[in-house]
């Protein structure tokens, strides 16, 4: 569903013939219902496949549409046309609708049900149910539920921003009477946010719905929130994100939402204020179940009376339980990461957090329970106040997060690196819960800058990101302050300061969506926020292009300190870089001169005040790692830098001491400086500090800290110690392009860098990536000196491949010597391995490496 009268479209396509590419396109779209005309673009003649604009008559809000498209090739062949794809307009982005904010009576010692009877005597033909609230909401109708989303309408900055949802209940409805129902509960709205507790936004829930119904004989009619509608307390005696729920099954009217359900102890709905924010249709995928665990009963059990339950990975989202018991008994379920040595339920480093849930029975017998208004970050549950204790069978965990499609996958054949992706993909699933937050566990889970900052790359790799991270976007301008710059997190309900590392997500993110997807859209929907944000921070630096900004700095590096001015010229200049491109993309070329000199001239002041005689002024392991990545020097500093950097890691006995904001450059600097195997080795290590010491010590997720579980078994700092929080997962990034080596040389993987660089005792190692042009696929394995790999490359696009081969002459392709080979262009050979172009096709090669 869409409140884009202006949508874009994409697709992708497949060719046999190696080498094909699009030459023309040709695409209709056709109302489905609900009025509009049609559109035919004619023959284009253009290569586009991603980002097309709608260039047809003005569509219409709430009608449907089904479109096509077919391609002619560069030989002159069409494809057939696509199979037919789909869209809905939704009601169209306003203030306000002609419907009313209701809620339950005032002074109700739980949260409140709703209900609107109505009654249907002529078929329908198409039913759609409009709907979102000020906190968190569940629809019912006519006994059973609307749609699978948890925790709608998700968050956003309330007083600016309400998502609402569409949900198509035709098949729901009979003749006669029906039933319409709503839970509520304080969801992110009126619930705790963070450790600064409830009612950010607003004290109670309110629900907002509009229910259209198009009959056969042409005409319509809509049921709306009013005060027509009843309500009654409900069974959620509680419902907190942090807290937990606390679900009485005495306090459920029998049969309460469905037709002909008895009336008694039902009153009018109170009608509230209309909110001044701006309603408009979700775009980012919803939070759903995405996947279900099995628990396993330990045979530890310290703790009298309760019992404890592994779901073998850390995860966020709640347990769904079968349970038996008597009217009034009450259950309580607690949530955790890890145990304490003594084998009880660790929660010490949940600080406020409760994440605690509770059911009361209301009747004799079996349930199957699971909370619906709250998620908790855990690994393991303990169940209490049951006579008997559940079979492990009658536990099962719902994963929750936002329902991202997974895109990229990377296996070697190191087992500890297998699981190191895992964590990393873990780590996004459970912190991806409408917004990019991070700490699921503990009283926290805030859209963090700085973390989605060093993390983009990676995500949109794993899946796709492109609606998660457009949307929390808008939440991030939602917050720019005044003066153009952002806070430390997006929403931003009470003010948390950024500065460098943190406030740039404005442009870093944007830059990532952009390379991922392809589609400049996202450019223009944050150049303003952008230019905004750049006119700020060059203010800050002033002529001398010194920026000093923030507090957080390379957060959590390892007593390895970085100036803050440092940091905050580095990434000066590297905005201004990033800037220079985007504004370039979106034919601003004045701004992208600009902005270009501007990141000349910062990184001109940078070398000029913090590097001499080859080293930085800091000698910190991140202050090299960011000039040479962010390119901030030329390849003869950028190689004597690496030479002192692989000093300063020497100096550590190999190991690291970055924080968040240098990690992620840390393995590239290596490698561009000439020290590959040095970045293996920090890659590889398991032990105190690595990212494979979190694995051998038995992570499921990324850690927040390096060392959150000491090499001595006690746990870290417990103010501040989470293990799930993927900001040290940037380190796939480098996974990807360096063991897979798949990265994208233009936006959208239009053209592609496959450059594979085996090391570490990797004998092997297969990537698959589905872009937005088709699936991206290298495989290869080693044997020695000899080196043999499969590459596939999608229709369309041009792919820039580099082996770690010295001749032209050690590289064959199918069998043939390179330069004989179809479908190769450019080989050439220099101090960096062997190079060659391909276009579309599957290419089998093998090379006698370096």
């Amino acid at each position: 569903m869409l409140d884009d009268l202006a949508p874009r479209f994409g697709w992708a396509s497949e060719s046999l013939r190696r080498g094909a590419t699009q030459a023309a396109y040709e695409l209709t779209v056709e109302p489905v219902f609900g009025g509009g005309r049609a559109w035919h673009s004619g023959v284009v003649a253009s290569s586009q496949q991603v980002g097309v604009p709608y260039a047809g008559p003005a569509l219409v809000p709430q009608a449907g549409y089904r479109w096509q498209v077919r391609v002619r090739d560069d030989r002159g062949q069409w494809s057939a046309w696509s199979a037919p794809a789909t869209f809905e307009e939704g009601l169209g982005a306003a203030r306000e609708w002609p419907a009313a904010w209701i809620t339950g009576a005032a002074g109700a010692k739980s949260l409140p049900l709703l209900r609107r009877a109505f009654t249907l005597d002529k078929p329908v033909v198409r039913a759609r149910l409009y709907a979102t609230a000020r906190g968190a909401y569940a629809l019912r109708l006519n006994g059973q539920p609307v749609g699978d989303e948890r925790l709608a309408p998700g968050w956003t900055d309330y007083h600016k921003r309400i998502d609402y949802q569409a949900y198509d209940v035709t098949a729901a409805l009979r003749e006669g009477e029906n039933m319409l129902g709503a839970m509520l509960a304080p969801g992110w709205y009126a619930g705790s946010i963070a450790s600064f507790g409830p009612g950010k936004y607003g004290k109670e829930p309110s629900l907002l719905a509009r229910l259209r119904l198009d009959f056969a004989d042409g005409s319509s009619q809509w049921i709306t929130t009013d005060a027509a509608w009843q309500a009654h307390a409900g069974p959620l005696v509680a419902a907190d994100m942090i807290m937990g729920e606390d679900h009485d099954a005495r306090r459920l009217p029998a049969h309460w939402d469905e037709p002909g359900a008895a009336g008694k102890g039902w009153r009018p709905v109170r009608t509230l204020a209309n909110a001044d924010a701006l309603l408009q249709a979700q775009a980012d995928a919803p939070v759903r179940v995405t996947e279900t665990r099995e628990a396993r009963r330990l045979d530890r059990q310290p703790t009298q009376g309760a019992t404890l339950y592994d779901l073998g990975q850390n995860m966020v989202g709640v347990v769904r339980v079968r349970l038996h018991g008597k009217p009034g008994q009450r259950v309580t379920l607690r949530y955790g990461e890890m145990l304490n040595p003594d084998g009880s339920l660790y929660t010490a480093n949940l600080r406020s957090a409760k994440a605690t849930d509770h059911y009361t029975f209301g009747h004799d017998g079996t349930v199957d329970w699971a909370p619906a208004f709250t998620f908790h970050g855990f690994r393991y549950v303990e169940v209490s106040g049951l006579d008997d204790a559940p079979a492990a069978s009658d536990i099962r965990g719902e994963v929750w997060g936002s329902d991202l499609p997974e895109t990229g996958v990377l296996t070697t054949s190191s087992p500890m690196l297998n699981q190191l992706l895992s964590n990393i993909r873990w780590g996004q699933r459970g912190n991806f819960v409408s917004i990019p937050t991070d700490t699921p566990a503990r009283d926290e889970r805030l859209g963090w800058t700085g973390d989605i900052n060093v993390f983009a790359p990676t995500a949109s790799t794993l899946a796709n990101t492109d609606g998660f991270l457009t949307k929390w976007l808008r939440d991030l301008r939602d917050t720019q302050k005044p003066d153009g710059d952002f806070p430390g997190v997006a929403p931003d309900p009470i003010g948390i300061d950024g500065g460098t590392g943190w406030a740039d997500a404005s442009v870093t993110v944007t830059h990532a969506v952009w390379q991922a997807y392809g589609d400049t859209h996202v450019i223009e929907e944050n150049y303003d926020a952008m230019q905004r944000f750049m006119a700020r921070i060059e203010a800050i630096a002033g002529p001398a292009l010194s920026r000093t900004h923030g507090n957080y700095g390379d957060w959590l590096h390892l007593d390895d300190k970085t100036p803050l001015d440092l940091l905050g010229t580095a990434y000066l200049a590297y905005d201004a870089r990033l800037m220079a491109g985007m504004a370039r993309a979106i034919g601003k070329d004045a701004d992208a001169t600009r902005y270009a000199t501007l990141a000349t001239n910062a990184a001109a002041a940078f070398q000029q005040r913090y590097i001499h005689d080859g080293r930085t002024l800091s000698d910190s392991q991140t202050s090299y790692a960011m000039a040479i990545g962010m390119q901030l020097v030329d390849a003869a500093q950028a190689t004597r830098l690496a030479g002192r950097l692989a000093e300063r890691v020497h100096a550590r006995h190999d190991h690291l001491s970055t924080g968040f904001l240098g990690t992620p450059w840390l393995l590239d600097a290596l490698v561009r400086g000439g020290h590959p195997a040095l970045a293996y080795t920090l890659l590889m290590n398991t032990d105190y500090p690595s990212w494979g010491y979190e694995v051998v010590s038995g992570a499921t997720t990324m850690w927040e800290r390096w060392n959150s579980l000491a090499p001595d078994g006690h746990f870290g700092d417990v103010t501040m110690n989470s293990f799930n929080h993927y900001a040290y997962g940037a380190v796939g990034d480098w996974m990807f392009r360096t063991i897979g080596g798949i990265a994208p040389a233009a936006p959208g993987y239009r053209e592609i860098t496959i450059v594979p660089l085996p090391g570490g005792g990797l004998g092997h190692a297969s990537m698959r990536l589905a872009s937005p042009y088709g699936d991206i696929a290298s495989s290869w394995a080693v044997d020695g000196v000899h080196m043999r790999g499969d590459i596939a490359v999608p229709f369309n696009t041009t792919a820039y491949v580099t082996l770690p081969a010295a001749r032209i002459d050690d590289v064959t392709v199918d069998g043939r010597p390179l330069t004989a080979a179809p479908g190769i262009t450019g080989a050439r050979a220099d101090a960096l391995g062997v190079h060659f172009t391909t276009g579309s096709g599957v290419y089998h090669y093998t090379a006698t490496t370096n």
